[in-house]
């Protein structure tokens, strides 16, 4: 096959993928204001504040207010000052913040569930061998 076939059909087979349902879910999740809520989620109990949320997941400090005035509004999160430097803001994540993003995480895993379960485990890990190869190719 040449090389511009090759190519097409990649580019096409790609497109298919990333148009899919699970994966939309998956980089919605990556982004914006889930991603904010899934830090928030795995770092809780911590002190959070914009600061940190803006430096861990390399965001513009506007983008991380921008989120954090969303998730507000929605309920997914409160902000109070911090104990320790009362100059600062600490995100909490509420309980409906985490029942959503919980939610959320649940149908991603639903998804990749069934994947694994079509492909088996030799072809699930050939696949992720091929995905790493890939990422350290276009690297």
């Amino acid at each position: 096959m040449k090389e511009i076939e090759l190519r097409k059909r990649l580019t096409d087979t790609l497109s298919k993928l990333y148009g899919m349902n699970t994966l939309t879910r998956l980089e919605e999740f990556w982004q914006g204001e889930q991603r904010v809520l899934y830090y928030l989620c795995q770092h809780e109990g911590g002190e959070i504040n914009p600061s940190a949320l803006s430096h861990d997941l390399h965001v513009s400090r506007a983008r991380i207010t921008t989120a954090l005035t969303a998730l507000r509004k929605k309920g997914y999160i409160t902000m109070e000052l911090c104990q320790k430097d009362r100059r600062r803001m600490r995100v909490i994540m509420t309980e409906n913040g985490r029942h959503y993003i919980n939610a959320k995480q649940a149908e991603i895993e639903a998804g990749f569930d069934r994947l694994i379960g079509g492909l088996g485990e030799n072809e699930t890990l050939k696949f992720i061998e091929l995905i790493q190869k890939s990422i350290d190719i276009m690297n």
